[in-house]
Order: C-alpha cells, then structure tokens, then sequence
C-alpha cells in the first residue's frame, strides 16, 4: 500500500461498522458511559434504518453489543434506554412556537 493510499484511509468516513468496532473498543477498555453509549447507539442506529445494507453481519454485529451491553452492563443500558424514550418524547412534542400544527 503506498503512503498517499494510507493516508487517505485517516480521512475517510467511517462506515457503520467502523462506529461498532469503535464502540466494543471502548466497551473492552471500559471507557462507555451513558451519554457515549447513548450518542453512539443513537447515530448507529439510525444508520441502520436508513440503509439498505446488503451486509448483514453490521446488523449481527449491532445485536452482539447490544446484548454485550444487556449481560455485562445492564445498568447503564438501562439508563440509555430511559434517555432514548425520554428524547423520543421530548422530539414528538411540538416547539414552542408552533400548536397543533399552526405557527403561533
């Protein structure tokens, strides 16, 4: 691999199976805490219902760290899901500008 070719492998986005090795890479070291996870979770999983992926172990390899996440720290997952509702609630809410879908 020549030098130019690595380099732009640094700056490239990272795919949705990139952020899952990411993330057992933190959870190995220890380093998740819930608003990590839940950022995380979050982005990751709105990748996944966004595409139409042809690759199915990122869908295998999202459901091992969940349950990674259920068996070795239930609690903080716990906690994520608590703040995954409470901002799906507080998304489905009008803004304060705007009631029953008419602009104050």
């Amino acid at each position: 691999m020549s030098i130019s070719t690595s380099h732009q492998n640094l700056f490239r986005v990272p795919a949705t199976a990139d952020k899952l090795s990411f993330l057992r890479l933190l959870f190995d070291a220890d380093e998740l805490n819930v608003e990590l996870t839940f950022a995380m979770l979050r982005v990751i999983h709105r990748e996944l219902g966004n595409r139409q992926t042809s690759d199915r172990s990122v869908y295998k390899t999202y459901a091992r760290a969940i349950q990674s996440l259920r068996h070795h720290k239930a609690d903080m997952l716990e906690e994520v899901v608590a703040t995954w509702e409470a901002d799906k609630e507080k998304s489905a809410k009008d803004p304060e500008w705007l009631a029953d879908g008419l602009i104050k």
